[in-house]
Parts: structure tokens; C-alpha cells; sequence
């Protein structure tokens, strides 16, 4: 089954890539006031940067450019630490390796590029097999597991799966940490994945409630494990934590000591004073406030002080449409939730010991980590980016759709429940695709 997966997650890359590379020739690009990765503008192109910027142009907007500056040039500017490092790291030192390979014929700019595209095309394969085990192991049940893999891999943010995002390895370090939390919650494979969660993206920080869940469930189902699954526990944490603090004092140290010194590229720095951003290295009286804070962490600020992210900051008339882009997911995870919840406290609780529903229903973790993203969504966040947030770091939703799909393709009916789920799975990954290649405004 693992090699089926494989390829069925293959096939939906290439159909990707496919789609993004047609949109990006036959339509032209958006033009926005946006970030953009300042590049030399005095070195002439080989026609291998310009067949790579043909071919996979498409998937360096948005977000992308800041990955994409960050592999290249590191955390240069304060906006660019919103976003967590691994993939970067990744990217980037990949992206170097070929460029030390085939410097003569490619720019270190199309190498990051490319980079960025292979990995997550592998990633996302290796992410499709971790979803189908997962979903094995909760539900043993194989048409079920396949379903959800297949939707997950013609998920409704299906390009930002291989656009230069984080949302894969985010998706595959995610499931690493679900599948040993439900098998044998060993300590290095549970820690690993875990610190390397919190240094993919922010809400990595909520996936300790698998290992938390799975701990206690087995000390309370096994008395006498109490005390060893309290220090295990500990231990986790605490390993866990190593990268994510080390990555916290790399950004003070750039941004807040005022004695180090740091050499930027010329078109870094002219891009700097175009744009106003405050540079590494160069912070000056009252810039970066979050430096004078008893625990410097710079990610609320930045998000709040660049995007005004904050709670209900994003209900305003002008964001309507953003909010009917997230609808869907939202619309249908909720009412799911609700229902879910509502026969397990109504139907469950009043019958069977705790034990015994600790014992039966592994699901409850996941469908409580799903909610608490949802209502982060509604309060917090930019809305659209709910699609890909869901899409990214929860199961759930793969799950409650395939419940709609027949057993077979053969019997699926488009005014079926199954129907309307596939049209809209097939509508927002295509729509995406179109949309996000040529620079428009998406999830």
C-alpha cells in the first residue's frame, strides 16, 4: 500500500506542477506592492535560471518570497521572523550544494528555487504514506485510510503543498508526532519530530497535546506507569524545546545586540531603505520594542506590528470575501466538531466508564487539537489562510470527508454528499493553483 500511496501522492504533484507551470505561461502576473526578494539586477540569467523561473516561477509568491529570501540570505530583515526556520534551513543549504555544483549554470536565486520545489514534492509523498498510516492505525479500516490519503492529496490548498511553503514538512512532522503518540510513544521518535514542529511553523507548538493525551491516557490506564509517564513526559518537553529556545536567541542576537556587526549584500541593503525594514545588526533607538521584554520573543510582535494580526483584528467589511474563502473548511470541520462532541458527552459519557472511552475513542485528541485550530482561525489569524492551515495540520478534515466517499469511485454520484465534497476538494485545488501562480490573492 505504501508504494500505491506513493505514487498516488506523485501523480497529484505533477498535476500540480502541470497546472501552476500552464497558468503561470497563459496568464499574466498580478501586479501588488508585496514583499519581493531583492535580487542583483546586473547579473544576466543562464537559460537554465530562465527555463527553472518558466517552469516553477508560479510557486515563489507570496509567503515563498520570504522563504525563499531567508534560504538565500538569512534572517536579513525583522518581517522575515514570522516565519520559523527549518524549511528555510533546509532550502537553503540544499540550494547551495547544487549551486556549488553547477555554479557556472545556475544563480544560488534558481537553485533555492528548485530546491525548495523537489523537497517538498518529496516530502509531500513521504507526508501521503504518514497520513494513510495514521489513519490505519485509528480506524483500522482500509477504505477509509485510502480515501483520506487521496483527499489529502488533492486537499483544497493543494498548491501551497508545493509552492516554496512550509505547509508540508509542517503536514509530515505533524503526523510523525499523531503516529508515535498512538503506537509506542518512544522518546527520541516522539521528541525529534516534535522540536522539529516548533520550528516549522507557530501553531507546531499545539501538537505537545498528542504526547500530553497518549501519556495520560496510559497512566490512567495503567496505574502502576504513573510516575514513569509523568518523567517521560518531562523529558519530551524539555528535548523538544532545545531548538525552538536556540532559534530564540539567534533572533535576539541579530536583531537586539547592538554590538554585533552584520554584512548584508548590497541589494539587501538597497531593498532595506526602499522598503524602511529594519536590518539585522542595525537596530536603532526605539526600533524593535520586543527586545526590551523580560522574555524576548519576537513572533507576536512582528505578526501584529507587520500584518496586524490580533484578536478579531481581521472582522472588517473589506475582508468579507476572505471570510467566504474560509467558510468551507471552517462551515464543515465545526459542524462535525459539534456533532461529534454532542454524541460523545450526550450518548457516551453518561454510560460507559472513563476508562473504557480513554480505551475505545483515540480520536478525541485530534478532534479537540482541530477545534482549538479553528477557533484560532476565527480570532486570530489573517481568515483565508484557515484552508491551508487545516489542510496542513490536522487529519480531521480528511477523515469527516471520506466518511461522504463511496467504497468505490465507481459508485460516486456528483449530487451525492461524497459529490459535493470531491467538487469542492477538486474547485479549490484548481482555483488555487490558477489564482496563487499568477500572483493573486489566495489563502
Amino acid at each position: 500500500m505504501t508504494e500505491k500511496v506513493t505514487k498516488l501522492a506523485l501523480a497529484s504533484r505533477v498535476m500540480v506542477l502541470l497546472l501552476q507551470w500552464l497558468a503561470n505561461v497563459m496568464i499574466t502576473d498580478h501586479r501588488t506592492q508585496v514583499f519581493r526578494t531583492p535580487y542583483d539586477k546586473t547579473h544576466k540569467n543562464t537559460w537554465l535560471d530562465t527555463t527553472i523561473n518558466v517552469l516553477f516561477g508560479g510557486l515563489r509568491h507570496w509567503d515563498g518570497e520570504y522563504f525563499l529570501h531567508i534560504a538565500e540570505f538569512g534572517y536579513s530583515y525583522e518581517n522575515t521572523l514570522a516565519f520559523y526556520p527549518l524549511y528555510p534551513l533546509m532550502v537553503g543549504y540544499s540550494g547551495r550544494i547544487l549551486h556549488y555544483l553547477a555554479k557556472d549554470c545556475l544563480t544560488l536565486r534558481s537553485c533555492c528555487l528548485l530546491m525548495a520545489v523537489i523537497l517538498n514534492v518529496i516530502i509531500f509523498c513521504k507526508a501521503a504514506s504518514l497520513m494513510y498510516q495514521v489513519t490505519q492505525r485509528i480506524f483500522n479500516d482500509a477504505t477509509k485510510s485510502w480515501n483520506a490519503t487521496l483527499l489529502f492529496c488533492f486537499n483544497p490548498a493543494s498548491i501551497f503543498f508545493t509552492a516554496a511553503y512550509s505547509e508540508t514538512l509542517f503536514a509530515l512532522m505533524t503526523f510523525y508526532v499523531m503516529l508515535e503518540s498512538v503506537t509506542e510513544l518512544r522518546f527520541i521518535r516522539c521528541s525529534v519530530p516534535l522540536a522539529l514542529n516548533f520550528i516549522t511553523r507557530s501553531n507546531g507548538l499545539i501538537n505537545v497535546g498528542f504526547p500530553l493525551y497518549f501519556l495520560i491516557r496510559r497512566s490512567v490506564l495503567r496505574a502502576n506507569q504513573s510516575f514513569f509517564c509523568a518523567i517521560k513526559l518531562i523529558c519530551i518537553l524539555l528535548l523538544s524545546l532545545i531548538p525552538a529556545t536556540i532559534f530564540n536567541f539567534y533572533q535576539f542576537q541579530q536583531f537586539c545586540n547592538s554590538h554585533k556587526s552584520i554584512k548584508h549584500s548590497v541589494q539587501v541593503v538597497d531593498y532595506a531603505r526602499e522598503k524602511n525594514y529594519i536590518l539585522a545588526g542595525q537596530r536603532l533607538f526605539k526600533q524593535s520594542p520586543w527586545c526590551e521584554a523580560t522574555l524576548p520573543f519576537p513572533y507576536s510582535y512582528v505578526q501584529s506590528h507587520y500584518w496586524d494580526v490580533g484578536f478579531l483584528k481581521y472582522y472588517e467589511l473589506k475582508q468579507f470575501p476572505n471570510f467566504l474563502i474560509a467558510l468551507p473548511v471552517l462551515g464543515f470541520l465545526i459542524w462535525h466538531f459539534f456533532l461529534y462532541l454532542k454524541h460523545f458527552a450526550c450518548n457516551l459519557l453518561p454510560r460507559y466508564p472513563l476508562q473504557q472511552l480513554l480505551k475505545e475513542y483515540k480520536t478525541l485528541p485530534f478532534i479537540l487539537h482541530a477545534l482549538i485550530l479553528c477557533l484560532i482561525c476565527v480570532a486570530f489569524v489573517h481568515i483565508q489562510i484557515a484552508t491551508r492551515l487545516l489542510c496542513s495540520a490536522s487529519p480531521c478534515l480528511y477523515w469527516f470527508a471520506a466518511d461522504y466517499l463511496p467504497k468505490s469511485f465507481d459508485k460516486l454520484r456528483l449530487r451525492s454528499r461524497g459529490g459535493l465534497v470531491v467538487i469542492w476538494f477538486a474547485t479549490y485545488s484548481i482555483i488555487g493553483c490558477l489564482l496563487f501562480s499568477n500572483n493573486f490573492p489566495w489563502t
